[in-house]
């Protein structure tokens, strides 16, 4: 408080109104460190914090943790009119300076830091950015992103991409390129997919997250706060751009014995998600507790596996785990420890070797060729975990998957996705499942047409449950050629340069049970 003497007369009372006014004007101008200077701009500061939720046996948690929105892109802005950009820090604080006309603050669910480029767009093409606006105020601003809007779930997910590229930096010095997530409350409801890149030749690559039904976060299934299925996406993607792909997708329930390749790409993304969080809990929920549930809820350390070996995503993943955890996290003592690192950068260089169609045994090959492990301790840690030794570490040259075929030889077999349960073991699968998909590799050695002809015993017909489908793909799993038909002969031809080649025989998609003998020619220019 500023007390004022008091002096008598006119002059006194001519100083007073002086000194009320400058008061007056010291008022209006707001406390020492107020947002607004005296050169006609404005200054903001303040913390952008969002809501998140953990993963429990009846959904996401009800309990809510706030958390700092991480080196995220903000804007002040005069209604729709962008006036300065800025960025928060490490724990979600911003400071900005901007024209006196400003209205209020954006924030952008989108970072761009360490050579990063991630973002939750809430278009599937991605040109949307989502973004969350705050009015301004006088002082230190407190803005939070709820979860009752959908603004808290666009932070969290990229606060998640955001730690799983600093760990791919960390392990390989690699910087990868843009990513965004198509994610919104209500938006993708089947499932979460990693997408490629959207749009092709962009350079810029997509995941999708569930956001479950409009309107029903509390009992549907939307994957914002679950930092493994994030992670998970993200990990599809990471492993795209560093090392291959032997996956040609399709669905991977848990208990079922699937292809090798799908096991193989589906199992490390989960691998990854995991070693980034550090911690062997995988977590899937649906909803919100106390009304939701938790769809897959795993521990690595602890639990078998009900149908463990080659065509297995949980064995694909525990093994990964089991290589990777050191110290601590290694519950089980498994005798193994190398780190996530040392894994990752072996999943690049393997991918280089020439014909590279990986699956599990392929990978632990690799480790033991290359000498990240030895072949004894790699065996007593696949005993002790109990994992089939003889499936997922064969003799050097004798791998399962996939089976190598030369130009001009003929190889026979029995596709089954019929037989319930399957052959193998567990649900029969007739798209993605283990019996159902033979793979074979090709390397061609000089340019020319290659002749895939696929002789089923039976009409072919999907009637008689013996339609089959013959495919010819790269060493990326990409569609070539293909043959579809329902009749007993299944034949493509393409003209070919020389390298590898995958030739898959598969179940024609509604459950079909057939021998079949393929044959591979070529006519060399």
């Amino acid at each position: 408080m500023v007390r004022l003497a008091r002096v008598g007369g006119t002059f006194g009372r001519v100083v007073r109104t002086l000194l009320g006014l400058v008061l007056l004007l010291a008022a209006s101008c707001g406390p020492l460190g107020a947002p607004r200077a005296t050169d006609g701009s404005r200054a903001v500061t303040g913390q952008l914090l969002y809501e998140s939720r953990h993963p429990t046996v009846q959904g996401a948690s009800a309990e809510i943790e706030a958390r700092p929105a991480r080196f995220v892109d903000f804007a002040l802005m005069a209604g729709e009119e962008v006036l300065v950009e800025g960025q928060t820090d490490a724990e979600g604080r911003f400071a900005i300076d901007g024209p006196a006309r400003a209205t209020g603050l954006r924030f952008f669910a989108r970072t761009r830091v360490r050579g990063h480029d991630a973002a939750i767009a809430s278009d599937p093409s991605g040109a949307e950015t989502h973004h969350m606006d705050a009015p301004l105020g006088e002082g230190e601003l407190a803005v939070r992103a709820l979860d009752s809007t959908g603004d808290a779930g666009a932070f969290h997910v990229v606060d998640a991409l955001l730690r799983g590229l600093d760990a791919v930096h960390e392990w390989t010095g690699q910087t990868l390129p843009p990513v965004f997530v198509y994610w919104v409350r209500g938006g993708t409801r089947e499932w979460s997919f990693y997408r490629g890149e959207r749009p092709a030749g962009s350079g810029r690559y997509a995941l999708e997250l569930l956001g479950g039904d409009p309107g029903q976060q509390s009992i549907t299934d939307t994957d914002e706060h679950d930092e493994a299925i994030i992670l998970h996406e993200l990990g599809h993607f990471v492993m795209d751009r560093l090392t291959s792909d032997s996956s040609v997708g399709g669905m991977h329930p848990r208990g079922a014995r699937i292809d090798p390749g799908l096991a193989w790409e589906e199992g490390r993304a989960s691998w990854f998600a995991l070693a980034v969080l550090g911690a062997p809990y995988y977590r899937d929920t649906i909803g919100v507790e106390p009304w939701g549930s938790c769809r897959v809820d795993e521990d690595l350390e602890d639990g078998p596996d009900p149908l463990p070996g080659l065509g297995s995503e949980t064995s694909v993943t525990k093994v990964l785990w089991d290589l990777g955890d050191d110290g601590a996290l290694d519950e089980d003592h498994d005798g193994l420890g190398l780190g996530p690192a040392p894994i990752l950068r072996a999943m690049m260089a393997h991918a280089a070797e020439p014909g590279s169609f990986a699956s599990l045994p392929s990978f632990l090959r690799h480790l033991v060729r290359t000498g990240a492990v030895t072949e004894a301790s790699l065996q007593a840690a696949l005993t002790a975990t109990g994992e089939p030794v003889a499936e997922l570490l064969p003799p050097e040259g004798e791998l399962a998957w996939p089976v190598d075929v030369a130009v001009g030889e003929e190889r026979s077999g029995k596709i089954d996705g019929f037989t319930q349960p399957a052959p193998s073991g567990g649900p029969n699968l007739p798209v993605t499942g283990f019996d159902a998909n033979h793979t074979y590799r090709v390397h061609v050695t000089e340019p020319g047409m290659l002749f895939v002809r696929l002789r089923i015993v039976g009409t072919g017909r999907a009637a008689d449950h013996t339609d089959l489908t013959l495919e010819l793909r790269d060493l990326r799993a990409d569609l070539i050629a293909d043959s579809r038909t329902q009749e007993p002969i299944e034949a493509l031809a393409h003209l070919v340069t020389p390298g590898w080649y995958i030739v898959k025989v598969r179940d024609g998609g509604g459950g079909n049970r057939a021998d079949y003998t393929l044959e591979l020619e070529q006519e060399t220019l």
